[in-house]
């Protein structure tokens, strides 16, 4: 079987659920996430860092860098920033307060997901 190039990489599982969860939206604020959601898969750690989630997740031990991990939660990050600043009905100091809690979040989640990989021998 041939392998299938999307934007320069192999197609992933990822890739697929978010093709098919795009097909299923039923409306257009969903498909805008989830084409959001594909843009950032072209950032190599995101991507990277959601197939090995998905490989693990299946049953798979898959070993991941600890600066993949550094590199795929900046990307998410950055990625609910970009959300936050969408988000319209909020006001300027409503979204710098978003971005704090959701950066305390998400550096906690950083830390969270180091600590097990390595628990688990996960750590490259």
């Amino acid at each position: 079987m041939d392998n299938i190039i999307v934007n320069s990489r192999p197609l992933t599982l990822a890739d697929i659920f978010l093709e098919v969860l795009e097909q299923k939206s039923k409306d257009e604020r969903q498909k805008a996430y989830v084409r959001k959601v594909k843009t950032m898969m072209n950032v190599p750690e995101c991507s990277e860092f959601l197939g090995v989630c998905l490989m693990n997740a299946m049953g798979h031990p898959t070993r991941i860098a600890e600066s993949t991990i550094d590199k795929a939660v900046n990307c998410l990050t950055h990625f609910y920033e970009n959300n936050i600043e969408e988000n319209q009905e909020w006001t300027r100091g409503q979204k710098n307060e978003q971005k704090g809690l959701m950066k305390g979040f998400m550096n906690e989640y950083r830390q969270a997901v180091k600590a097990l990989a390595a628990s688990r021998g996960l750590l490259t």
